[in-house]
């Protein structure tokens, strides 16, 4: 979804990045400093990078910021304006390939992913690349150049497999996980590039951080292109349709809203311990699917509409087998000083109000 010119003047981002600011973390840290951020188009990297621009814009830090993008048009949606300032560099190049730059790199922040099953049936190989090979030329690229202080490695609650017999889903937990499988393609590739993370620090010292990243929602779904179930919610209020459930809605998911995950991200960067893992969801706010479709449903009254129940036939979309029936512990995250603010209902809403305001702009065009 557009962030169209100044997004840092939309009151639901302007008062996203001020939660985030309001986090007990030093940004002293990154004053100055060069962050390469790949992927920096998506949901979740580009509000990563909004904050590094309200950091640049509100308090004067000079973070050269280092965006990874694979479309210009893209960017320019999601970052406006500010992409014609002096601290912004597009770094248009497949993240597959050798970093090149002759800029300090001081923090790399690996995002670039597929992380959506529409996916994993139909573009397999492209959805583990990116996690492995791209893992692996950033991690080349950390290891003969100093200046790199901090890799945070964008991983996911897939790599856990199917888990059973616990109470929650810790970080020491390993779970079967047909490799084979198709719609495992995502998870086992995000343990790969785990795996390489660790065994770069382990051999070169670099300083890698892990976020297991689960359920995540905000401002900046794609909700035209992105088939996650949270994402074609928002598409089917935005556009007055009921609400479709593709499944018998039982599942349960941690949901977290964007500026608690970016937060969340931004403490293991600046506060983690080198070579560890963080879960980053929100156990408060577990939920079932058909509870969340209900909520939104009913958040909107005046659309009048309500869930219906459908068998997916989406060609190529593959799900994960692995289904989430115990909550995400986040004790490790908690130690760090984090602590999640927005409730499934306040934080779907304010992603409703954020959408809606953009597509009555695209009407108006």
């Amino acid at each position: 979804m557009e962030c169209n010119g100044d997004f840092l003047k939309n009151r639901i981002i302007s008062e996203d990045m001020r939660r985030i600011a309001r986090s007990e973390i030093t940004w002293e840290n990154l004053k100055g400093a060069g962050v390469y951020v790949t992927g920096a188009s998506g949901m979740i990297a580009s509000y990563f990078t909004m904050f590094l621009i309200y950091l640049n814009e509100i308090y004067d830090y000079h973070i050269q910021i280092y965006a990874g993008i694979r479309s210009d048009q893209k960017a320019r949606k999601r970052f406006g304006n500010y992409l014609d300032r002096d601290y912004f560099h597009l770094m248009q190049a497949d993240v597959n390939e050798p970093v090149m730059t002759d800029g300090e790199i001081n923090y790399i922040v690996h995002a670039a992913s597929l992380a959506s099953p529409q996916y994993y049936g139909k573009m397999p190989v492209e959805t583990m690349l990116p996690n492995v090979i791209g893992t692996y030329e950033l991690l080349k690229y950390a290891s003969v150049h100093p200046s790199v202080k901090g890799f945070l490695f964008f991983s996911s609650g897939s790599v856990y497999g199917k888990v059973s017999g616990a109470e929650d889903i810790c970080e020491d937990m390993v779970g079967n996980m047909d490799w084979l499988a198709p719609g495992n393609v995502y998870g086992e590739s995000k343990r790969c590039g785990e795996t390489l993370c660790t065994a770069y620090f382990r051999e070169f010292g670099i300083p890698v951080k892990i976020a297991r990243i689960h359920h995540t929602y905000g401002p900046t779904m794609d909700v035209k292109n992105d088939k996650r179930v949270f994402s074609e919610f928002a598409n089917n209020i935005l556009n007055y349709h009921n609400i479709v459930l593709k499944s018998d809605g039982k599942e349960q998911r941690a949901f977290c809203y964007l500026s608690d995950t970016v937060s969340a991200l931004l403490k293991i960067l600046l506060k983690g311990r080198a070579g560890e893992y963080y879960n980053v969801g929100n156990p408060e706010e577990y939920i079932s699917i058909g509870s969340l479709a209900e909520i939104l449903t009913g958040a909107f009254p005046e659309r009048n509409l309500h869930v219906e129940y459908q068998k997916r036939e989406d060609p190529g979309y593959c799900p994960s087998p692995v289904k989430r029936l115990i909550p995400v512990n986040v004790d490790k995250l908690k130690a760090l000083g984090w602590k999640p603010e927005i409730t499934v209902e306040e934080g779907f809403l304010r992603s409703m109000r954020y959408l809606t305001g953009n597509y009555e702009k695209e009407d108006k065009a």
